[in-house]
């Protein structure tokens, strides 16, 4: 038996509850009672815009479907920029989730710091915190953390990989602040924000 052979034997054996575990798309996190925002530091509105733009017009699905994508800059920083992801109903919670993630990956390219915070409108759910994979040359990757729990996930391969079972509640807002210097208190004052918005549309097959 050659190794990858075996190493997809090894995975056959992993439950739920292992580190290792890659479920079924269908048992992917499911954001879609979730507010999913985008967190950018040091990204201005044109680039912000043009890369929103950009990111439509390599897409290509089954048919064409139109997004409309708000973004502020954040009162309590300016220099961070706040997108809203909006849940594409035409998608199923998979693939709005491998958006999400890939967007994040695609936006890399002109901030310094970015992340992933999805907030669920049921208080009692679990929050979203994911991030680029820096350790991934290639650069094509997200890890992050859900229900306490870390993940990793790789995006054209459609692996999503969970980490260890936790044993202890993940600190998100002294993650968030040591590790990227961002106060999420700063979030609610989004409301009182002057949004703008770039309306991007998906292209369809035969376009």
């Amino acid at each position: 038996m050659g190794f990858s052979n075996k190493r997809k034997e090894e995975r056959k054996s992993l439950t739920p509850d292992m580190a290792g575990y890659r479920p079924d798309k269908d048992w992917w996190p499911d954001l879609t009672a979730y507010r999913k925002a985008i967190l950018l530091h040091a990204v201005s509105f044109e680039d912000l815009d043009a890369l929103l733009k950009e990111y439509a017009a390599i897409a290509v699905y089954e048919k064409q479907i139109a997004c409309d994508f708000l973004y502020t800059a954040l009162p309590g920083d300016p220099a961070w920029m706040y997108l809203e992801f909006p849940g594409v109903t035409e998608w199923t919670h998979d693939r709005n989730l491998w958006h999400y993630a890939d967007l994040l990956i695609w936006l890399s390219q002109k901030s310094d710091r970015e992340f992933c915070l999805a907030i669920p409108e049921n208080q009692n759910a679990p929050l979203f915190l994911s991030t680029v994979d820096r350790q991934n040359p290639r650069g094509d990757s997200c890890v992050g953390i859900y229900a306490d729990r870390d993940f990793y996930f790789e995006i054209p391969a459609d692996i999503f990989e969970w980490g260890p079972l936790p044993t202890e509640p993940f600190p998100y807002a002294a993650f968030l602040n040591g590790q990227f210097g961002f106060d999420t208190r700063w979030i609610p004052e989004v409301v009182h924000c002057e949004w703008r918005k770039t309306r991007v549309t998906f292209r369809g097959m035969g376009e």
